[in-house]
C-alpha cells in the first residue's frame, strides 16, 4: 500500500481533504445519535429524552474546539516565527503586522463578547439555568461567531467588487 506524504499536498487540496473527512463523521456521528437509542426517556423525567449518544456528540464537539484552539495556536506560533523580523514585508504587503492585528483583534473580541454577554438566566429543561460563567462563556462564542461571519461576509463581498473599484 502506498504511503499518502500530506507535506507534498497543496494547501487547497489537504483543506479539502480535512473538510470532507470533518464533514463525513459529523454525518455518520449525527445519523448515529438521531438512529441509535434517541427515543430512550430521561430516568428523572419521563417527558424528557436522553439519547444514548449525547456523550459521544459532545466529547465530538469539544475535540474539535480543543483542536481548533491547538490548531490556532500553532498556527499563529509559526505564523510569528514565518514573518520575524527580516519578514516583516513580504512583497510589499505587512504579513507581520497583519498577522499580529488579526490575532490580537480575535483576542479582543473574544474578551468584548465575554464581558457584554448577558447572564439572565435560561430555562433549561425546565430548571433555570443561572452559572454566568457558562452563560457569558456561550453567549462569547455566538457572539464571536456572529460578528466574524459578518466580517467574512463583508470581506468577502468587497474581494468580489475589486475589479468594480478598478474600473472607475
Amino acid at each position: 500500500m502506498k504511503k499518502i506524504d500530506f507535506r507534498h499536498y497543496a494547501t487547497e487540496r489537504l483543506s479539502g481533504f480535512v473538510f470532507y473527512v470533518l464533514i463525513g463523521l459529523i454525518v455518520v456521528l449525527g445519523l448515529l445519535f438521531r438512529l441509535i437509542g434517541y427515543d430512550m426517556p430521561y430516568e428523572y423525567n419521563f417527558d424528557y429524552n436522553a439519547p444514548l449518544l449525547t456523550g459521544a456528540v459532545v466529547t465530538f464537539m469539544l475535540l474539535l474546539t480543543g483542536g481548533t484552539l491547538l490548531l490556532m495556536v500553532c498556527t499563529m506560533i509559526r505564523g510569528m516565527r514565518l514573518n520575524s523580523d527580516e519578514n516583516r514585508v513580504v512583497n510589499n504587503i505587512p504579513a507581520r503586522r497583519i498577522s499580529v492585528c488579526v490575532a490580537l483583534g480575535t483576542l479582543l473580541l473574544l474578551v468584548l463578547t465575554f464581558a457584554l454577554s448577558s447572564t439572565d438566566a435560561l430555562k433549561v429543561n425546565g430548571a433555570a439555568y443561572t452559572d454566568t460563567f457558562w452563560l457569558r462563556a456561550s453567549g462569547m462564542f455566538v457572539g464571536t461567531s456572529l460578528l466574524m461571519i459578518v466580517a467574512a461576509i463583508a470581506a468577502v463581498v468587497y474581494g468580489a467588487t475589486r475589479y468594480i473599484r478598478k474600473s472607475h
